[in-house]
């Protein structure tokens, strides 16, 4: 598996679990309606890690990169 493939697979499962543990949180406190979609939406765009591409000498690095650390994670 390439690299690229690999990276944006990661952001896609750690973006939809964040949206699926959100959202069951949310929906233990209050009833299903539009913010119970639209919340957890934003707080998984917020936390879950971005994909990073960056050009070196050696060809583009690919990576993931969070609010939490500085550097990104490289594949």
């Amino acid at each position: 598996m390439s690299p690229k493939i690999r990276v944006f697979l990661i952001y896609g499962v750690c973006f939809t679990a964040l949206f699926l543990i959100t959202r069951f949180i949310l929906l233990q406190f209050i009833e299903q309606g539009v913010w119970t979609t639209f919340v957890p939406i934003g707080i998984a765009m917020v936390f879950s890690p971005k994909p990073h591409i960056e050009e070196t000498k050696n060809g583009k690095e690919y990576g993931l990169k969070s609010i939490f650390s500085k550097e990104p994670f490289r594949f």
